[in-house]
């Protein structure tokens, strides 16, 4: 009986409307483009198959081997570049290739999914990351990531400013202290955005991710003690 081949998460994210990008602010926005990629490879380099890279001026793409940090990174795209709107696109799959340090001149279901995913978020306009390749869990989780980027969109400058530190584990007191602003303040601020509910939802959505997409990734450890 033939042993399943390894299978890893692809990531794939792009600008939106890149080419509206006026010249004289291009260069700026490619450097903060690629500070980006540095710090995600920096961060989450033990939850990395293939490193994070630059394939197109407005395109980078990266392989998982573990998925639970999904939440994470989706919202640290949108947190850390504001400049432009990115679509995500997540597949899973195996490669075709061998693994290389960094995920250039690699192919396989797993790109290809990913690749599929990028085109569907562009069909529908959507935000947030969408998923391919995980069977039936492909709508379970899309409609989560569609729901909870939906909450996002809809808050304040400030709404999001006190989420960002209460996902980081700031109490509300320290928030307030942080911001200067009365703790009352960020209790109605917290409330008013959800955020409560914002956060169950993310818990659930990382479990699910942890409990049934990690054990299809098959030996998912052993590619983070190669690099």
């Amino acid at each position: 009986m033939a042993r399943r081949r390894q299978r890893y998460l692809a990531i794939i994210a792009d600008m939106v409307r890149s080419r509206d990008v006026a010249p004289a602010r291009r260069p700026l926005l490619q450097r903060r483009f690629a500070d980006l990629i540095v710090s995600l490879n920096r961060d989450y380099c033990r939850t990395i198959a293939a490193r994070f890279v630059i394939t197109l001026g407005d395109e980078f793409q990266g392989l998982l081997h573990a998925s639970a940090i999904i939440p994470d990174l989706i919202w640290r795209l949108e947190q850390e570049f504001p400049q432009r709107e990115l679509r995500l696109g997540i597949g899973l799959g195996a490669l075709d290739t061998p693994l290389q340090k960094s995920a250039i001149n690699i192919d396989g279901p797993a790109l290809h999914a990913a690749r599929a995913a990028i085109q569907a978020a562009k069909q529908r306009k959507v935000l947030g990351g969408v998923f391919r390749g995980f069977g039936h869990l492909d709508p379970v989780l899309d409609g989560i990531a569609r729901q909870l980027w939906f909450q996002r969109a809809r808050w304040t400058a400030s709404q999001r400013m006190i989420a960002n530190l209460l996902r980081q584990g700031f109490s509300q007191v320290k928030v307030a202290r942080k911001l200067r602003i009365r703790p009352q303040v960020v209790s109605k601020q917290a409330i008013a955005a959800g955020w409560p509910q914002y956060l169950g939802a993310e818990t659930a959505w990382r479990m699910i991710l942890h409990r049934q997409v990690d054990p299809l990734l098959e030996s998912r450890h052993g590619a983070s003690q190669r690099h």
